[in-house]
């Protein structure tokens, strides 16, 4: 799946409650659409690169 960063709206670090070993990702696009990712290596990192790159777009487009 590719979203191009201006597409971006939201990027929330989500776990599964009953099984906290389960942590998914939850991508949503400026027309709403959700996307789930699951599966990382290194979850944390994932999730630190994908905010800083929605705070960086989020900026980008500011300066425009």
């Amino acid at each position: 799946v590719v979203i191009p960063l201006h597409e971006l709206k939201a990027v929330n670090p989500s776990c599964n409650n009953a099984n906290p070993a389960e942590k998914y990702i939850q991508v949503i696009s400026v027309d709403n659409h959700e996307f789930w990712f699951m599966g990382f290596l290194n979850y944390d990192t994932a999730v630190g690169f994908l905010q800083d790159a929605l705070q960086t777009g989020k900026v980008i487009l500011s300066e425009a």
